[in-house]
């Protein structure tokens, strides 16, 4: 121990690890909460998408109890101006303060609803790697979840295949459609396109016309993610099939990239309208 902190030890009457805390810098930063896990009896990890940091985990003590000090601020996708500080050679960081500069809460309508955040919080999880600061993916998380409070019907199933999209896109697991990847022809506008198990994509003459038929219409939706905001886009969502086929599509892209299925993705479908109607 430092002999600063051994003088200081018996004057402040409190362990010496405890003081080794009022000398750790404070880090401040904006925040996504991604979810949270349960610890011990009062306390809760909770999975951060910051600003400046990138992903993190964090300890929040006495959170689960009744008169927690973080009140509604750890709930799913809150935007938070977050404080922390981290041990050295530690990898969860100790929450120190969390304020709510933007809920979630009144936007979160239906089931289906809180079922898509969880499943588009973890796409964020599995896709980025700790600690890697990303602006464009916080800028996503930023822009879809305001797009959410102005659903036209309700419906978030054109915003969760936006969020899709972009996330292939910003991790690199989005196929090139300019090129067949075999012979290097560039694709017409009114062509199909074939992508493999691998998601190579391929004309119908290298592929033989196995794999998955990415037609132009769907094409065009990819086009429009790519290039819209997501109110924008949601304001004139494609026909209930050609968005089914952009799940179809993206979801295969998803499940490639990460070898499983997401939990999260089970329970949205379970949740749909129809699914719930027909007793699925």
């Amino acid at each position: 121990m430092p002999a600063l902190l051994r003088e200081l030890t018996p004057a402040l009457l409190i362990p010496p690890e405890s003081v080794r805390y009022f000398f750790m810098p404070l880090r401040d930063t904006e925040a996504f909460v991604l979810r949270t896990y349960a610890l011990k009896e009062a306390d809760k990890i909770c999975l951060f998408l910051t600003r400046d940091a990138g992903k993190l985990r964090g300890v929040a003590y006495g959170a689960r109890k009744v008169k927690s000090r973080y009140g509604a601020s750890l709930e799913p996708f809150t935007q938070v101006a977050l404080t922390y500080f981290q041990h050295e050679n530690r990898e969860l960081v100790n929450v120190s303060d969390c304020e709510i500069i933007r809920s979630q809460f009144f936007a979160v309508t239906s089931g289906e609803m809180l079922a898509a955040l969880h499943y588009l919080a973890e796409l964020v999880s599995e896709f980025l790697p700790d600690h890697e600061p990303n602006e464009r993916v916080y800028r996503l998380v930023a822009a879809t979840l305001k797009g959410l409070e102005n659903l036209p019907d309700g419906d978030p199933a054109p915003l969760v295949r936006y969020f899709e999209v972009w996330m292939l896109r910003l991790a690199g697991f989005l196929p090139d459609w300019r090129l067949c990847a075999e012979c290097e022809r560039r694709f017409a506008p009114d062509e199909s396109i074939w992508l493999t198990m691998e998601g190579v994509p391929k004309c119908a003459d290298c592929s033989h016309q196995l794999g998955d038929d990415v037609t132009p219409a769907v094409r065009a939706v990819f086009s429009r993610v790519l290039a819209q905001a997501p109110e924008s886009f949601i304001a004139q969502p494609p026909d209930p099939r050609t968005l089914r086929r952009i799940e179809t599509i993206a979801t295969r892209l998803i499940r490639r990239a990460l070898e499983r299925d997401l939990k999260s993705y089970d329970l949205l479908n379970r949740l749909r309208p129809e699914a719930v109607g027909s007793g699925q």
